[in-house]
């Protein structure tokens, strides 16, 4: 039989991926061949490589009406169907509820008619071809996720294994049932019991544990077939799932392994790699570096009330790091009791002061700060200059911003020695910090706070602090020493006596040597040290005691001492 030498053009073009040509060559043999069925076909086959999806039905019914019983075309014919416009457009907002509720009525009754015509011609595909593995797969999906009726699920899975057996090879079908596998693994009840099937991941998910097991089997010989690095990529989700994270992060390795190195979607794969680092201790870092971001917000300064929700969602996430799942950090910082909720934030801010987040210094311009806070570190510049101490930088503590809630820019200073720091800032009452929320909250007095503080560590652990009076209830003991001087003092003044605790310091210990600090890398180095000898002080006395706690609540101590230590109790057990 001679092979028509247009019909040879048209499959040359095709398969060299020249689809729009290959498509002008089938329509001109359908010009002189009408009638032929098999044209047809190749022409749906042309309008799918084009991406012309909506077009493709038609052309199957051509093909149908010449031969209604070609299988592949029943079954491409019920894949694109859904390609067909339906006119069901999204409803306007100006539809009233009535109106709504009478298209989503009609919507579904639409789907449902289409899934049963879509079942009537796949089981009538089956008929005429009963090994026929895509019509297998497609019905399958048809009766799984049949909309606004029940789904058939058990004969779809029958369904699916079948088309498996008859294609062990195909690896979209294996991924198919590996997808479907791991999301029925999802337990939602609330009672699971002693069950030994059920494993439940660090963020409260619970899973089938044999189901979980059944999906990585599929994902693994879908990557024992091609090799490919997704299938690696779904192994080592699993595997996290299962509590296998040794075995999980070798998966991932493999996957970046055969990825190229300028693959966009290895990042990704790197951000989920991490979840299973340190025995999955990843994932809680993960989770509770989530709920921090939304501290952050669009960086702009919080409202007092903003920030009541901000000092449970740090708490929520120190608790997630202590190994508690999201549910039960969010659970034991979140009350539907005001008076629960409010012991539960006091105790948050007690104990902030002694787990404060690293400074993480950076260099700012301060002429993008408020003008309140310039005119205040400029005026110190001035009054400091008698006392040779220089300007070393300006900076704002990024690591305190979801705990401040505002921003702050610090100026530093230091002497020739840089054995001493000198840092000023200033905050207006919205700043909610901890000293602001309790005093706004349970005295109503606030007044804005300005700081000048003189600082010095030592290598024997000895911190010492000259600052001015505030409203903090806390006092220091062991080898932490702040000394306070009245407002009235000049600053001039306050140096001057630091220097002096300094001198006083260094004869009474001839061996303890002084942290030097000339630029801003520095003062967060010495800013750390304080940080870890203060903390160690607070836990040692139990975070507060009883006079800084009196101190603290006032006159509302009554009503608050007692639920601010049976909430101190329990959320410290998150810092442990």
């Amino acid at each position: 039989m001679t092979v028509d030498s247009g019909f040879l053009r048209f499959s040359a073009a095709f398969r060299s991926g020249h689809y729009d040509e290959a498509l002008r060559l089938i329509d001109d043999l359908i010009v002189r061949r009408p009638g032929t069925a098999p044209l047809h076909w190749h022409r749906a086959n042309c309008l799918e490589k084009l991406g012309r999806h909506g077009e493709i039905a038609a052309e199957l019914d051509l093909l149908l009406a010449l031969d209604p019983d070609y299988v592949p075309a029943i079954v491409k014919r019920v894949r694109h169907a859904d390609s067909v416009v339906d006119g069901f457009d999204e409803a306007p907002d100006e539809l009233s509820d009535v109106e709504r509720e009478r298209r989503e009525s009609e919507r579904l009754e639409q789907s449902r008619r289409r899934s049963m015509h879509a079942e009537a011609e796949l089981r009538r595909a089956l008929s005429l071809s009963p090994d026929e593995v895509d019509a297998l797969h497609l019905l399958s999906d048809v009766l799984r996720y049949r909309e606004g009726a029940d789904a058939q699920v058990a004969e779809a899975d029958a369904l699916l294994d079948r088309a498996i057996a008859l294609a062990p090879d195909r690896a979209d079908l294996i991924e198919a049932r590996a997808t479907i596998r791991r999301s029925a693994a999802m337990r939602f009840d609330e009672d699971t019991g002693e069950d030994a099937d059920i494993v439940q991941t660090y963020s409260g998910m619970r899973y089938s544990r044999g189901a979980l097991e059944s999906a990585l089997e599929d994902y693994g010989r879908c990557f024992a077939l091609t090799d490919h690095h997704r299938y690696a990529v779904r192994m080592g989700m699993v595997l996290h799932d299962l509590g296998r994270f040794a075995e999980a992060l070798a998966r991932y390795d493999e996957a970046l392994a055969r990825m190229p190195a300028d693959d966009p979607a290895r990042e990704a794969v790197i951000e989920t790699r991490t979840r299973s680092e340190n025995n999955g201790a990843g994932e809680r870092e993960q989770m509770a570096k989530l709920l921090e971001s939304a501290l952050l917000g669009d960086g702009a300064d919080r409202s007092l009330q903003d920030d009541m929700a901000a000092q449970a969602l740090m708490g929520a996430a120190n608790a997630i790091r202590a190994g508690k799942t999201v549910s039960e950090a969010l659970e034991s910082r979140l009350s539907d009791d005001p008076d629960t909720m409010l012991a539960a934030s006091i105790a948050q801010q007690i104990l902030n002061v002694a787990h404060e987040p690293p400074p993480g210094l950076e260099a700012v311009d301060a002429r993008g700060y408020p003008r309140y806070q310039r005119v205040f570190i400029d005026r110190v510049s001035k009054l400091l200059a008698p006392t040779g101490l220089r300007h070393v930088a300006d900076g704002e503590a990024r690591g305190l911003f979801p705990m401040l809630g505002q921003h702050v820019v610090i100026r530093f200073f230091a002497d020739a020695s840089g054995e001493v720091g000198v840092a000023a800032f200033t905050v207006k009452p919205k700043w909610p910090g901890w000293i602001g929320f309790l005093i706004l909250l349970l005295t109503g007095k606030w007044k804005p706070t300005s700081m000048v503080e003189c600082v010095s560590q030592f290598d024997d652990g000895t911190h010492l602090s000259t600052q001015y009076d505030s409203p903090s209830p806390f006092e220091f003991g062991d080898g932490i020493r702040i000394e306070r001087m009245s407002r009235r003092a000049p600053i001039p003044d306050l140096v001057a006596r630091h220097l002096q605790r300094v001198a006083e310091h260094k004869s009474a210990h001839p061996a303890s040597v002084a942290m030097t600090a000339d630029d801003l890398d520095g003062m967060e180095c010495r800013w750390r040290e304080g940080q870890r000898v203060k903390r160690a002080y607070r836990a040692s006395v139990g975070y507060i005691t009883g006079a800084e706690l009196a101190r603290m609540l006032g006159a509302h101590h009554a009503r608050f001492a007692d639920k601010v230590r049976q909430q101190l109790s329990a959320l410290a057990t998150d810092y442990e």
